[in-house]
């Protein structure tokens, strides 16, 4: 499992823009092709899991506030 981690991360740095000129010409635009891929996945990823904190956020105000409501509120 390491060897495949350790593969897939020297595949996505020789497809940065700095190794440009020490990629081998056949795979040039395979490896770019590959680094930018990764690049949108993990924005991606990014945006979703900002989206389910910010939900969470506004649930834990709103529960917090509802039972602020309820304490506040007189007993008849």
């Amino acid at each position: 499992m390491w060897r495949s981690l350790a593969i897939a991360a020297l595949v996505y740095s020789y497809g940065h823009p700095k190794f440009d000129g020490y990629r081998p010409a056949g795979m040039d635009r395979a490896l770019q092709a590959f680094y930018a891929e990764v690049n949108k996945v993990a924005e991606s990823g990014r945006q979703t899991f900002g989206r389910f904190d910010d939900e969470a956020a506004v649930r834990y105000v709103k529960n917090y506030v509802g039972n602020g409501e309820a304490e506040v509120k007189p007993a008849n």
